[in-house]
Formats: structure tokens, sequence, C-alpha cells
């Protein structure tokens, strides 16, 4: 390259950085350059790595050998030496210290320092863009890579070399790994049984990024498009290392929330993967969370771990495992995960739309879309990260996908009409199967004609009464199209997972006889800054509803309640603004009025619904829609209610940790545990809340981790729905009690019993009075509301929150 390293210079470097230079000229290489043009003035350097390589382990101990002569030296054994031994003793020790480890010079700091990786290749190659080191741990290459996005996407420099270098397997790292029981003594083996931790390895791994449009019009050979990169902290979590599946979840959602493409389109899962007992557990739980409930068929996502193959990288694992994902998207080959031999017994795979690849096979392309991968890297300190990849289609935009929203995947790119924000929805129906096929190839005929989005089409009476029923949820004309196209393809022959893979494309399909809908309306924790604010600025039912709660509110509070949802500023203010919405004061009213904004956005359109049921908070929602409680009165009492429980004041208020197992292991392992502590929420067959007495929540987290199952402690000020917040329930009756309580005029599960609302006045309040510290009933509630007919479940809230756990009660109930 024209710039040759000076032999002291190159002796003094780490071999992190010798290996950071190769790699990057190999890319250089691969690229062309210096033939192909690369403005040096616009080229950046960020790489990721934790520990800078071992060269300073070997430069401290030359400088700190006079420590080691001063213990030596106060050994009684050495002191009782004559003054000729121990000077020979220590002359011969500081002589052969002396030639072990080089000498220090001007050269030594600049060859050990890890921000220096990068400013070596900048060095070297005389790029002048800016350079610098990430340190996330084992997922610093992927925060280089989110850094590099970043800059690429602000125009700060138009071309990147990232990734990530790791060049630290000395004795040193061994031994802490060792420590902390990571290591395997026999071999990586992520997601299988008898997985007992990771085979350290080294290397490094770098990526030439430009934005795609520059890379287009240069003529580059692309081999794959980064859509994007979604990263979380775990915040208060079990412990500094230990893995957060809360942290996990939100960075993976994160990332297809930025990337504007569904996670039903998936087809790989590039893990982190570390083979440890608790991680794997932990990480495809957390993926299950995020793509368990869209429909995927079971072991149609291939998932693996580089880590089987080539040993952890550490801070270069995450670029190691996207430059995997990258070849295989490239290549279109699904690659094998090594070492996998049985599945893990405590990830549950039977029911998971993932299934680790052992051998290389084709990757089949999806039916009118692209191979698209995820990639996650976890690291210590509670950072993680997690990428959307897709393989390159000369001429396909990366803007010309659908946009999603949210774990649910629900489609939001509407178009506007007039000043509603809307997609476009198509009701179908027939007296037959073969009617129907019918209907829609006449469908598409008569689209595929005409470019013009096509209309809604919904029945004045929201219901299609033939036995025979699809609905496309669509935001253009080629939309409608394909779905129709895919609909046509699945009648030829049908099976439920092809249904529900398609349902999360906006294809929805019934047969049989029409059942009774279902609103259910989720509680705390669906709330978040700036809810609905794209429909409120629309839809005027919604910002009505929002005007009518500050009406009330304001007095209450001091000041609006939107002025606490609807923040703008910088990510201080932001962050604070979450908080402030976290105060139970707060959040009540806002997520009772949110619930109810959307509840009558879905009855300005006719949807009706013919029973309700809400989660803790959300009961009040469903007693407002059931005409039991106005929303006025309804927002006057969820303020009491979160006021009368702040107040409770104890010594200790206790706790709450949501739990992952079978709700008869949940009930059996508490009968273990000493201490107050008891089911506050019964909320699927395989999900709890559990809380009680400080002490004895963590006693019971304890127990579950134990025994593989995953127990997380959730941010609460006092234990809701125990015996800690009683004292709340009979200040909260009388405020309900002033109210104009009438019966409902539809069915709502309770809460507290599970069963249908009673009529009565009295047995009302004292239904509501309990609610407070009595364990919600979902399970029940959810049962008792099929039982009455119930057959379509739709969630009325801010968040899916409550469809995931509708779906596991109900899973066996193939009517649904």
């Amino acid at each position: 390259w024209g710039i040759p390293i000076p032999p002291r210079v190159l002796e003094s470097m780490d071999l992190a950085q010798i290996w950071a230079i190769a790699a990057v000229h190999q890319v250089l290489e691969d690229y062309g350059y210096p033939q192909r043009p690369l403005d040096p003035n616009r080229v950046a350097v960020i790489l990721g790595n934790a520990m800078g390589g071992e060269s300073h382990y070997n430069s401290t101990l030359r400088i700190r050998a006079v420590e080691l002569i001063d213990a030596l030296e106060g050994v009684e054994a050495f002191q009782g030496l004559s003054s000729s031994l121990k000077q020979a003793l220590i002359q011969g020790m500081q002589t052969r210290i002396q030639a072990r480890f080089p000498s220090v010079t001007e050269d030594t700091m600049p060859g050990e320092l890890s921000n220096i990786i990068a400013g070596r290749v900048a060095n070297v190659f005389n790029f002048t863009g800016p350079n610098f080191v990430t340190d996330a741990a084992c997922a610093s290459s992927l925060a280089a890579l989110q850094s590099a996005i970043e800059g690429l996407s602000s125009f700060q420099f138009d071309a990147v070399l990232t990734g990530g270098v790791d060049r630290s397997m000395g004795p040193e790292s061994f031994v802490k790994f060792s420590k902390i029981g990571a290591l395997s003594p026999d071999g990586s083996r992520p997601y299988a049984e008898g997985a007992n931790g990771f085979v350290m390895g080294e290397g490094a791994a770098c990526f030439l990024l430009k934005r795609l449009e520059d890379a287009e019009k240069a003529g580059d050979r692309i081999y794959a498009v980064i859509r994007a990169v979604g990263s979380s902290s775990d915040g208060k979590g079990k412990g500094i290392t230990a893995p957060n599946p809360l942290g996990q979840q939100r960075a993976i959602e994160r990332a297809w929330k930025n990337a504007c493409v569904s996670p039903a389109s998936v087809g790989l899962i590039e893990g982190h993967g570390t083979s440890t007992p608790v991680g794997d557990v932990t990480e495809v739980s957390s993926l299950n969370v995020i793509f368990g409930n869209l429909g995927l068929p079971k072991g149609s996502v291939a998932l693996g771990s580089v880590k089987s193959n080539i040993g952890h990288l550490k801070s270069a694992s995450g670029a190691a495992g996207l430059l995997k994902t990258v070849l295989a998207l490239h290549e279109k080959v699904l690659p094998p995960s090594a070492n996998f031999e049985k599945p893990n017994s405590q990830i549950d795979f039977a029911h998971s739309p993932f299934q680790v690849n052992t051998a290389s096979r084709p990757w089949p392309k999806p039916d009118n879309d692209v191979r698209r991968a995820g990639i996650s890297a976890f690291g210590f300190g509670g950072t993680n990260f997690h990428v959307v990849a897709e393989e390159y289609v000369p001429g396909m935009s990366i803007g010309e996908s659908r946009s999603f929203t949210g774990v649910d995947v629900k489609t939001v790119s509407q178009q506007k009409t007039g000043n509603t924000l809307y997609s476009g929805l198509l009701f179908l129906g027939s007296d037959s199967a073969a009617g129907l096929k019918t209907t829609v190839a006449q469908m598409l005929e008569e689209h595929r004609k005409s470019n013009v989005l096509p209309p809604s089409q919904i029945p004045s009476s929201m219901e299609i009464k033939q036995p025979e029923r699809l609905v496309f949820g669509y935001t253009s004309t080629e939309e409608l199209i394909k779905q129709g196209e895919k609909a046509l393809k699945v009648l030829e022959n049908e099976s439920l997972a092809k249904w529900q893979a398609l349902a999360a494309q906006g294809v929805f399909r019934g047969s049989g006889r029409p059942g009774k809908l279902a609103f259910l309306f989720p509680g705390q924790g669906s709330q978040y800054v700036n809810m609905l604010r794209d429909l409120r600025d629309v839809e005027p039912v919604v910002a009505d509803t929002f005007r009518e709660a500050d009406e009330i509110m304001t007095p209450i509070l001091g000041r609006t309640l939107t002025s606490y949802i609807y923040v703008e500023g910088d990510e201080a203010s932001l962050k604070q603004a979450e908080e402030d919405l976290r105060n139970t004061t707060i959040t009540q009213p806002a997520v009772l009025t949110a619930n109810v904004a959307l509840l009558r956005v879905m009855q300005k359109f006719g949807f009706q619904p013919d029973m309700v049921i809400g989660h803790s908070l959300g009961e009040y929602a469903a007693l407002v829609a059931a005409g039991v409680l106005t929303f006025a009165e309804a927002l006057e009492v969820v303020s009491a209610r979160g006021r009368e429980m702040a107040r409770v004041s104890m010594e200790d208020n206790g706790c709450m940790a949501a739990v992952s197992a079978p709700l008869k292991e949940v009930e059996n392992l508490l009968k273990t545990v000493d201490g107050y502590v008891v089911i506050a929420n019964i909320n699927s067959p395989i999900q709890s809340v559990i809380g009680g007495a400080t002490v004895a929540v963590e006693a019971a987290i304890a127990a579950f981790m134990a025994a593989g199952y995953q127990a997380v402690k959730i941010p609460v000020s006092h234990a809701f729905h125990t015996r800690i917040v009683a004292p709340a329930s009979e200040p909260l009756r009388q405020v309900i009690a002033r109210m104009n309580v009438q019966p409902p005029h539809l069915l709502v599960a309770a809460n507290v019993t599970g069963k249908p609302y009673p009529a009565d006045r009295e047995e009302i309040l004292d239904l509501l009075a309990r609610q407070v510290a009595s364990p919600v009933q979902f399970i029940q509630g959810i049962e008792t509301l099929y039982q009455n007919g119930a057959r379509t479940f739709v969630e009325i809230g801010p968040k899916r929150v409550l469809n995931s756990l509708a779906v596991d009660i109900l899973k066996d109930f193939a009517d649904v």
C-alpha cells in the first residue's frame, strides 16, 4: 500500500492491530481498491473490540517486576540466604523477565490500546474519516455496525470499514471465564442437550459498508443489505452478567420495527448461542416471544450459532455471525450449526418456529419476498443488539417493503384518506370453499386490470354471514393482488399453519358459523411515550377522547394528562417522560384513555363487541365498553386507584416477578418457598406473575431458576394483586360508590372470579374493591368468553400484550 510499517512499530503492535490491517486489506482487495475509487476523506473506520489484545499483560509484567521481587524479598526463607546469593537470584530473575517480555518504549502504549486498532487501519490506508472502537463486550462488533450505519445515514461519511477484532485468548481470559462457569470442558454445542459452556476463539471479520443507492450507482458487488440494527439495555436486571429476556426482546423488536418488514419473513436466525445452560434457554425463549405468535410453521426458521464452528470470538463474535449470515444470503444457502445431536430439553422446540439447522441446504425463496435473517449478539453489562439483513435484489430499493410496528407485526403503512389514516379492508364470502376460490379469482382478475387503489369494501353490519370467509388488509393494489395470489394457493390445499402464516401478512380466513366477538383490554405495562400519536393527529374520535381526559385529569394532576404522554425533545427528555409515565398515578388514566380511544375507533367503524375482558387496570375499559361506568367516571376511579395503591406504605411493599413455566409447576414450587408469595396474575398455562414479600419472591425466583425456568423481577412499586395492597381496597370502594354504577349491557368476564360480572350494584362494588388485592384470573376469564360463544378475540390497546396469552389459553381450540 506504499506505506511501510517500521519494524520497531510492527514489533510493538498487538496481534489485534495486525489482524485488523490484514482483514481490511482483504476487504479492500475484494472491493478492487485502489483501482476502484474510494474517497479517503470520506471513509470511516469503526471496529468492535473489548480488551485490546494481550500485549499489555506482557509490558505490565515487565513494569511490575519490582513487585514480584519485593514479594520474593519478603519470604522468610529468602531472607536467610547470603547477600551474594540473594543478589544473584534477584539479578537472575530481573534478567529472565527482561528477556521474556519486550522493552517498554514510545511505541508500547500505541501497540496495546484498543482504540488504536481502528487508528492503525486509518493510518496504514490513509483514510481520514472518523475512526474509533466500540466496546460492548461480546456485542462490540454489532455496536460498531450500528454506529457505522448511523454515520452513513447522516452523511458523515460515504463508506465505512466496520466489524470486529478479538485477540484475547491467553491464560488471563481463560481463568476469568472459568471463574464464572462460562467455558466448556468438552466443546461448544449451542441449543443442544448437554450444553455446558463455550470454547474460546479469536479472529477478525470486516465489512465495507455504503448506502445502498451509492453502491448500486457505483456498480459495486453487493453481498447483502442490512435493513436495521436494534439495541437495548437490560436496565436493572438479575445481575450485570446474567442474561435478561426482556432486554433481548427489546433489541429484537426494535430491529424488526426499524427494518420496516415483517418478522414473519425471517428464514434464518444467527443466534448469540453461547452454549451456556442459562444463556441458550433464555435466548430461544426471547426469540419465541417475538416470533412465536406470527403463525410461522413449526421448525420453519433455521437457527444456528457460528460459535459451534469456530468458538466464541467474544468482542468479534457478532461480526463473525454477521459474516456467516451475509454469505448465506449471498449464496442462498442455509449453513449448518455444528455439534447439535439432541435438542436442549429446557428449550420448547416442539412449539417453536425454530429448528437448529445441522446440514447445509438450499435456502428456498419466499413467495413474493426476499430471503431475510436476524443476527443477535449480547454482552456483559446488559447490552443487546440484533441485526436484520436480507439478500440483495438488484433494483429493489430498501424503502419498497411495507412498514410494520411492534411485535404484533400488523401493517401500519396506511394511506391517508381525507383526515384519517387506515389501510383498506376487503371482505369476501361464499357458501363453499370452491365458491370462495372463484370469488378470489374474480377479485384478482378485476384488480389486475386497474392500478387504482381499491376502496375498502366492508359490509354495513361488519359481518360476513357466509360459511366460508376471507378478509384482506392492504395498502395498495399490488399488495392486495399478492395477498390474493397467496390465498388462492392456500385454498388449493388448506391447513391451519398456512393460514396462520398468511394472517401475519394481512389475510384472515374464517370457516363455519361465525362466532361472537370479544374485546380484550390490557392494563399497566402497555403504555409508552407518544402512544397513538399518529392516530390522534388524524382521527377526531381519538383526539376528542384525549381532550376529554385532559379536562377531567388536569385538576387532579395539576397539568394535562397528554403533557405526560406526548413529549418532544432529546433522548434525555424522552427517557424522563418514560419514567414519569411509569408512575402508577399517571399510568392508570393514560392506559385507560388509550384503551377507550381505540374502543371508540372500533365502534365508529361498526365493530361492537359481544363480550369483553380487561387485565387488571384494563378491566375499567371493559366496564366502560359494557356501560357499567362512563369514561369520565372510570377516569376518576382509576386515578383514585393509582393514588390509593401508591399510598400503601409498609416496611416491605413487596415485589413481583414474571415466570415462564407451566402453571402447575409454579404452584408446586411456590409451596416450597418460605414466606408470603402467591400467583398474582394467572395469565396463561405457561406464563404467570408472582407477588409477595420481597425476600420470599426473591427466593422463589432462585427456585425457578434452579429448576430451569425463567423468572424475572418486574420493576413495580408494590406487590399488586396481593394482600400487601389490600389497604387500598376499602378507600377505592368508597370512591366507586359515588359513581352511577349500571348493570353491564354485555358480558364482562371479571378478574376476581373469571366469571361474568353480576348485575347487582353492591356485588359490582365488592368485586372492584377486591380486584386490587386479588389474583387476576385471566385464564378462567378467557375460557368464560369462549364458553359463551366468543370465537374472535381482538386486543384493544396501544401494544400487543394479551393476544399471545389468549393464544396460549385457546391453542387447543381449533375454531378460534
